[in-house]
């Protein structure tokens, strides 16, 4: 049940069962025509909010179905949020200040001074351990009196005058590139299986609604494929495109860019 009294009509969960039986559509119909899957759908009628994903994803797929059941996602969104999401505990008036801890008039705030004290000692110790560690490995560059001595070799050992410094890539296709940063902007529902590095999915097949936009970091080359196309618009390696695909796609993005490849799906890796 909400935590805010919803006796003004029908659930979300009725709302929506009640909207799809009056058009004569059942449930996998529903599923192609919003490319939300089956279980979700039941879901989103039953109200079993475990089911589903996070609360973006949940308002997103309110606001699709509701589209396609010819009511105002917008709407049911909405009353999602304010039902499942805000906190139950009432908050202050607006335009009150939210106090975390109200006080009783005369009596003085609890002091900070200790955490503060503690949290201090530990970053003077650290400093400490930091500025020993940093003058004993200055002590063993040998004769170049510099710290640039280690970071010359690591860099030769990448072109090649090393004896090992070319096999640090093991011959895997992200050799050579730098960890990159990945956004993933859908502008329509899109199913989306989004692999990297380490072959684990970091999307499982999953639908993403317009507008739930996803940030990734850590990975050197990412794979998204988009199961049944669609259109999203990525950022990785300083570049930004706008794919727009109207059937199964693949893309790689890495540090060097953004480029389409022969589609690697169905399989989520």
């Amino acid at each position: 049940m909400s935590r805010f009294d919803e006796t003004a009509g029908p659930g979300i969960g009725a709302t929506l069962k009640d909207a799809r039986r009056r058009l004569g559509m059942d449930i996998k119909e529903a599923e192609e025509r919003t490319k939300i899957r089956t279980r979700y759908l039941r879901a989103l009628e039953a109200e079993d909010w475990e089911v589903l994903p996070a609360p973006a994803y949940v308002r997103g797929f309110l606001r699709t179905y509701g589209q396609i059941l010819g009511l105002d996602g917008e709407m049911l969104a909405d009353r999602y949020r304010r039902s499942y999401e805000e906190p139950a505990v009432p908050g202050p008036a607006p335009g009150e200040p939210v106090l975390s801890n109200r006080r009783a008039p005369g009596s003085r705030p609890p002091s900070r001074s200790g955490p503060i004290v503690v949290v201090g000692g530990v970053i003077v110790a650290l400093l400490v351990v930091l500025a020993i560690i940093g003058l004993a490995s200055g002590g063993d560059d040998g004769d170049s009196g510099t710290g640039a001595g280690p970071k010359n070799t690591a860099a030769q050992g990448k072109d090649g005058k090393g004896d090992k410094g070319g096999d640090k890539s093991g011959g895997g296709s992200s050799g050579g590139l730098e960890p990159v940063d990945l956004t993933i902007d859908p502008l329509s529902t899109v199913r989306v299986c989004l692999v990297g590095d380490s072959k684990s999915p970091l999307i499982d097949s999953q639908v993403i609604a317009e507008g739930a936009t996803e940030h990734f970091s850590g990975e050197k080359s990412y794979r998204l494929d988009l199961a049944g196309g669609g259109t999203v618009r990525i950022q990785a390696g300083g570049e930004e495109q706008k794919l727009d695909a109207s059937g199964d796609a693949s893309f790689e993005a890495d540090s060097k860019g953004i480029s389409e490849i022969p589609y690697a799906g169905p399989n989520c890796p």
